[in-house]
């Protein structure tokens, strides 16, 4: 199986950025220039893309584990996307689905502070960078 053929693969799992596409196909045992330019085809195709991954890491993150903005954007850095892009596709995720996200931090507070008490239930939110609105 090729380099391509392999990050196809797993891109038909789920979504994965360039870098950790990368990662994972060096750790196949690929090498660096094979991997490069497979992941150059990719996207030159359309089948890759850091901006698709980082909408759906955003949506996922916010489904299964709430953050702030600040912490989803430092999660997206770590898993290889640039900087500027997170703060981009963030930026306009939030602006186009507001109310969702607003009903998503509302339930999750509303959980956390019945579950944790006021306290720390303040305190685990702020955490998640979700701070309290009264």
């Amino acid at each position: 199986m090729t380099a391509y053929d392999k990050a196809l693969q797993l891109l038909g799992m789920r979504e994965h950025g360039r870098k950790e596409l990368e990662r994972k196909l060096i750790a196949k045992g690929y090498g660096r220039e094979e991997s490069s330019a497979a992941l150059d085809r990719l996207v030159q195709e359309g089948w890759q893309s850091d901006e698709r991954f980082a909408e759906s890491f955003i949506r996922s993150r916010l489904r299964k584990n709430p953050e702030g903005q600040a912490l989803l954007r430092a999660r997206l850095v770590e898993k290889g996307i640039d900087s500027g892009l997170a703060s981009s596709v963030i930026e306009r995720y939030f602006d186009e689905h507001t109310e969702e996200v607003e009903r998503i931090y509302a339930e999750y507070r509303k959980k956390t502070l019945e579950r944790k008490g006021e306290l720390k239930g303040r305190a685990a939110l702020a955490r998640k960078g979700l701070g309290f609105r009264d």
